[in-house]
């Protein structure tokens, strides 16, 4: 239970978009909550942005001389901007453009090379920039194992949940600014503010080992119908504002 005292601070957010948990929400959280986001802007300059990230990523995963799927994964993720750009420019209303996008993150055959692209993504700028993650990885800051083991069985594996380490990594690796909230007074964090100018700003959800999506309130919205503050069960997939998902069976945990 959670007392409406605890809670108060989530009344600064108006809606909640709940998440399947299996090992996928972290991943499917961000990534779903930023491209909504880019699917409004007028330009296209965060999908071009994206596009270079990916060019940049591929020049420093060569420099590890990794054996992965790399190329393969990384084509799903152009291919899913360029998807993003593609419903841009049609006539459709924004909100039919998100349809397409909650439609595409509807099933676990269509995303799992997008996760599993993100998290070589991660593991990429985790081992690129060691001496700033080390520290904070005792089974590697202790000698236990090396950084590529560890990225190899802790990062890149489908279905293991994220920490910390590796919400930094994903943050600061796409220059994505990075909120997370708790019904915990006094718990947010940010865990990446940016470089410093107009981006697309995600804010999770922790409820221990799990994120969901939340939604500032407009200034101006006066309503409280959608409150996030309401608490909904994370485990009730009937909500009507649900990210994703009506998963086939390959998508269940």
């Amino acid at each position: 239970m959670v007392s409406s005292n605890e809670a108060n601070h989530l009344d600064a957010y108006s809606e909640i978009r709940l998440v399947i948990g299996d090992g996928e929400c972290f991943y499917r959280s961000f990534i779903f909550s930023y491209l909504e986001q880019v699917i409004d802007r007028q330009d296209t300059d965060e999908e071009h942005r994206l596009l270079h990230v990916v060019e940049r990523m591929s020049v420093q995963h060569a420099n590890l001389g990794w054996n992965s799927e790399f190329s393969r994964t990384s084509r799903a993720f152009e291919e899913l901007i360029e998807k993003v750009m593609r419903w841009k420019g049609t006539e459709s209303t924004s909100s039919c453009r998100k349809e397409e996008l909650l439609q595409f993150f509807s099933t676990y055959e269509k995303t799992q090379d997008i996760f599993a692209f993100l998290r070589l993504l991660v593991a990429i700028h985790i081992c690129s920039h060691s001496e700033e993650y080390v520290p904070h990885i005792p089974e590697v800051d202790e000698g236990n194992c090396s950084l590529e083991v560890w990225c190899f069985e802790q990062v890149i594996p489908a279905r293991v949940d994220a920490d910390h380490v590796m919400l930094v990594a994903l943050a600061t690796a796409l220059e994505v600014p990075l909120r997370t909230e708790s019904f915990q007074q006094g718990y947010a964090r940010d865990i990446y503010t940016g470089p410093g100018f107009p981006r697309p700003n995600v804010t999770l959800l922790y409820t221990g080992n799990h994120y969901n999506i939340i939604y500032p309130r407009a200034p101006s919205a006066e309503s409280s119908s959608h409150q996030a503050s309401k608490r909904e069960d994370p485990a009730d997939q009937s909500s009507s504002h649900q990210a994703s998902q009506r998963e086939e069976p390959a998508g269940q945990s």
